[in-house]
């Protein structure tokens, strides 16, 4: 049908038609765009992350090695909510920390300057030690996203000697590589090796605390 102006209705009601058409297409793909609303309970049962190639004694994780921590906000690592897992070495761990709680926690330390040092009885990390990091944005002061995986791997002696043979890397959410090396790489140094040098004494790692929870 033609209106006395020429026009054609049926174009104009087709072209209008066109349009919303690639009106909803558009706001359908930028809301397939937006990440997921985080599910803390589905985060704490399925991995969000894809487990990079690099590690495949990695595979099962999440029911096969123990899990050291809930939802730990760090401040050393990127103000970020932390998830940790280990393959092995759980007892260490564990061990660890008590020992630091007897040394520097002690109610009853004794304040006398002269009095010797008392002997410390930290353990080291048995080669292949996997420790395994889950990394959360965060909003509103709960977990968000999932922003990245790192790993940090106990090599043979020789590997890196001046930082207690560690290796380090970290991952996006997909699986991609975005950093691996040990201390003597800037890049590993700055972002990973550097803090963890203050925890020499316990070879490296850090443990604030023990909650074990094995799958």
């Amino acid at each position: 049908m033609t209106l006395r102006s020429g026009i054609d209705i049926s174009k104009v009601t087709s072209v209008c038609l066109l349009s919303l058409l690639f009106v909803f297409a558009g706001l359908a793909s930028a809301h397939a765009q937006q990440p997921k609303e985080f599910d803390a309970e589905e985060a704490l049962y399925k991995s969000l992350f894809t487990l990079p190639p690099e590690y495949p004694q990695a595979r099962g994780y999440r029911k096969k090695w123990s899990r050291l921590t809930g939802f730990e906000f760090s401040g050393l690592h990127w103000n970020n909510y932390v998830v940790i897992y280990v393959n092995k070495g759980t007892d260490i761990y564990r061990d660890n920390y008590i020992e630091y709680l007897r040394i520097y926690q002690s109610e009853d330390d004794d304040e006398d300057e002269d009095e010797e040092e008392q002997e410390k009885y930290f353990k080291g990390y048995e080669v292949g030690t996997v420790f395994l990091k889950e990394n959360y944005t965060v909003k509103n002061g709960i977990p968000h996203q999932p922003t990245s995986l790192t790993f940090m791997v106990k090599k043979p002696p020789g590997y890196a000697p001046s930082g207690g043979d560690w290796e380090y890397s970290q991952f996006a959410p997909n699986g991609e590589l975005i950093m691996r090396g040990n201390n003597t790489n800037v890049e590993i140094y700055q972002s990973c090796a550097k803090c963890h040098e203050n925890m020499l004494e316990r070879d490296y790692v850090f443990s604030t605390f023990y909650t074990e929870q094995s799958r």
